[in-house]
């Protein structure tokens, strides 16, 4: 193809020249020390009309709404042990894996993104975000 080109980058210093039409990241955006900075970055190294795909965990960012999932054990298991570790351990938010729908939705929008998407249970632990700018 030569329309398309692979690139990978510390989404944390994320810079680019030329913009790119669309950005992905699995199960990521809640582990960094400044997620709602990484967010922005993305958001500025996109073209007019690009698109960010985020793929992530599926719970709600209430506790009480996760008691009855399968995999909430499993989810703040894996947020004490290595999600919020990471991220507290840099001076992050440490939000986790169960960080959620709400507050994954809001600083999406935050971050300028004026079209997002969500699409529960893609899979029985994901959920996708499309994420987009008019600019």
């Amino acid at each position: 193809m030569g329309n398309a080109s692979f690139v990978v980058q510390d989404v944390a210093k994320l810079e680019t020249r030329i913009p790119f039409d669309l950005i992905t990241a699995f199960d990521a955006i809640h582990d960094p020390a400044d997620p709602a900075g990484v967010l922005r970055r993305v958001r500025a190294a996109l073209a007019p009309g690009g698109t960010f795909l985020m793929l992530d965990v599926c719970a709600s960012s209430e506790l009480a709404d996760n008691v009855g999932l399968p995999m909430a054990p499993y989810l703040y298991t894996m947020s004490t042990m290595h999600c919020m570790s990471v991220s507290l351990a840099a001076g992050g938010p440490g939000l986790g894996t169960a960080w959620g729908h709400q507050v994954a939705t809001r600083m999406l929008r935050e971050a300028g993104f004026d079209d997002v998407q969500l699409f529960e249970r893609i899979d029985p632990a994901n959920s996708l975000y499309v994420a987009r700018c008019s600019r």
